[in-house]
């Protein structure tokens, strides 16, 4: 899924390790790597914006272009911090980060920030919603799957797998206001909600440097747009037969839009595919699941939530986004 271009003219950069596009009415786009996914972060003059622009001189307009453009970079340059920021916090397969070092210490005790209780209470909150189908303990079942690893890849056997499912199950950790117990042997992962946190918090810091711009953050596919955008984004939502086309072409004003789905992320062995959403009651991909779904919601943390808990139903994905009352909208094969 990825919004369709309409910034002309794009050149520039926010770090060595980003690039985005010229100032100009049209707005400024710019791009980064972060989550394993590309990121992007777009800023488009208001209208009322755009005619006091066009209103002033020549020189006063390139004066004006310049200082903006070099606003527009820091504040970039800021929500990519706080993207990066989280990236590094809860990161599973990196050896410094938080997560890395709370399962590191499972069996004890351990002391945890209140940015981490509230995505741990949060996440309490998909484990009820789902019934236990969305579980952060599942982390030494997705462990054993290697997604993306290539054709030679194959995936862990029954008793692999049996033997791993014994130590998932969120009921069994203990969540207390400045402190945590993760049971020896189990491990968490964020990853189902992560990146979509960070969405909303890229979105607060733009919000809160480029009043006067139409914003939106799009992290791998997952989107915010600051609320009552003039001009509506045009999204594209990805044909996961048919990738980087659209298959439906949305608008967005205002909130989230966040997709599920295992079009990028799978393994194929001996002919079978497997998706990469996988059901803590079994240790298996999910079965009957659509190809992708995405959901509309006021946060991007909500619409990815949602989007992931009707993947983990199956067959039932429509049933459950009815009953969410979600605006939504589902691919299959």
């Amino acid at each position: 899924m990825s919004p369709l271009p309409d910034l002309d003219n794009q050149l520039a950069a926010i770090s060595d390790e980003s690039q985005y596009g010229r100032y100009n009415l049209n707005g400024l786009r710019g791009e980064f790597m972060a989550m394993a996914s590309r990121c992007e972060f777009l800023a488009r003059p208001k209208q009322a914006g755009s005619k006091v622009q066009g209103d002033k001189t020549q020189g006063d307009k390139a004066q004006g272009d310049k200082i903006d453009r070099e606003r527009i970079t820091q504040a970039f340059e800021r929500a990519m911090a706080e993207v990066k920021r989280i990236e590094a916090k809860y990161n599973r397969f990196s050896e410094n980060s938080v997560l890395t070092q709370i399962n590191r210490g499972a069996g004890d005790w351990q002391a945890i920030d209140d940015e981490t209780l509230g995505l741990l209470k949060f996440a309490e909150h998909c484990y009820r919603l789902s019934q236990g189908k969305f579980d952060i303990t599942a982390e030494p079942v997705l462990a054993l799957w290697p997604f993306g690893a290539g054709e030679n890849a194959t995936p862990p056997s029954d008793s692999q797998i049996a033997a791993v499912l014994e130590c998932v199950g969120f009921e069994r950790l203990i969540i207390e206001d400045n402190r945590f117990f993760l049971p020896d042997g189990m491990g968490i992962d964020l990853g189902g909600i992560a990146k979509e946190y960070a969405a909303d918090r890229a979105i607060e810091v733009l919000r809160r440097e480029l009043p006067e711009y139409d914003l939106l953050v799009n992290l791998g596919g997952d989107m915010i747009a600051s609320p009552g955008c003039e001009r509506p984004w045009q999204i594209g939502i990805e044909d996961p037969q048919k990738l980087d086309t659209p298959a439906r072409v949305v608008t967005l004003k205002s909130g989230a839009l966040a997709t599920s789905g295992h079009s990028r992320r799978y393994l194929l062995h001996q002919g079978k595919r497997y998706g990469h959403i996988i059901d803590p009651s079994t240790g298996y991909p999910i079965i009957g699941a659509p190809l992708s779904v995405s959901v509309f919601a006021p946060q991007c943390v909500v619409a990815g939530m949602l989007a992931t808990l009707a993947m983990l139903q199956g067959e039932e994905v429509e049933t459950f986004l009815v009953g969410q009352g979600t605006v939504h909208h589902i691919i299959r094969g």
